[in-house]
């Protein structure tokens, strides 16, 4: 996707990914399914992850 409005979607569904592994590995801990929680666990990270990357030539100095 192209744009602000495509980069705009994209951060959202990286925080999208992250809220709702992290509900699930909080859900999963508390019904006592370790291997679930550790699976949300990691996608809640990697979603971190997407988000934090960003665009770095957004705002480059000239």
């Amino acid at each position: 996707m192209e744009g602000r409005h495509g980069n705009l979607m994209e951060t959202g569904s990286y925080w999208l990914l992250y809220v709702v592994s992290v509900s699930g590995a909080l859900l999963h801990w508390r019904l006592g399914n370790e291997a679930l929680t550790v699976v949300c666990a990691a996608a809640a990270v990697f979603g971190a992850f997407l988000i934090g990357r960003g665009r770095h030539d957004v705002a480059a100095p000239r």
